[in-house]
């Protein structure tokens, strides 16, 4: 397995030297790529567990979310611009972005010691939640949301294990709980 960013793997893939992507779809992709979607994801608010935010119950206002610096991915990339279309729906400009990172590792070590907020999924700090470290602080306004998926060659023809492999995620994906809602 290889983590990076959509643009760092999309050539590998491309050449054969990966089988295949899970992440967000693109709305673009290079002729002889192929994406199939898996699910689609609900990002909320996260912040650490204490923020001010946290304690209003989900109750804030746009105007709140303008006081305090984010950590979003880079432009371009499907949750940036989710981000800046939650902002848009509740009526106020996008703040300038503190942060620009696409790790989800260093999104959560930066989160935990500070007052920054991230957009992210559930799935992304569900160990940071469940140790009591970070929070969701609430939903995203608007209706945020990201189609996760399997991207792949066209001609990608997968060995028995590769596809019991994708039928394991289709299956994960479609039994979840938090997606039955």
């Amino acid at each position: 397995m290889i983590e990076g960013s959509h643009p760092e793997l999309v050539g590998p893939l491309r050449d054969g030297e990966i089988d295949l992507l899970v992440g967000a779809l693109r709305p673009q992709m290079p002729d002889g790529i192929a994406q199939r979607p898996l699910f689609e994801d609900r990002p909320l608010i996260f912040a650490r567990t204490g923020h001010p935010l946290a304690a209003m119950g989900g109750s804030f206002g746009p105007e709140d979310l303008l006081r305090y610096p984010w950590i979003v991915p880079a432009q371009g990339t499907p949750l940036r611009t989710q981000w800046g279309v939650m902002f848009e729906a509740a009526g106020v400009p996008a703040p300038r972005v503190a942060i620009e990172c696409g790790s989800a590792l260093m999104v959560r070590q930066m989160l935990i010691d500070s007052d920054f907020l991230t957009l992210l999924s559930t799935d992304q700090l569900a160990v940071e939640v469940a140790a009591g470290l970070l929070t969701a602080v609430g939903d995203a306004p608007g209706d945020i949301s990201r189609t996760i998926g399997i991207t792949t060659r066209e001609d990608w023809r997968p060995t028995a294990l590769q596809s019991r492999f994708v039928d394991m995620l289709r299956t994960s994906t479609q039994t979840a709980e938090y997606r039955k809602s």
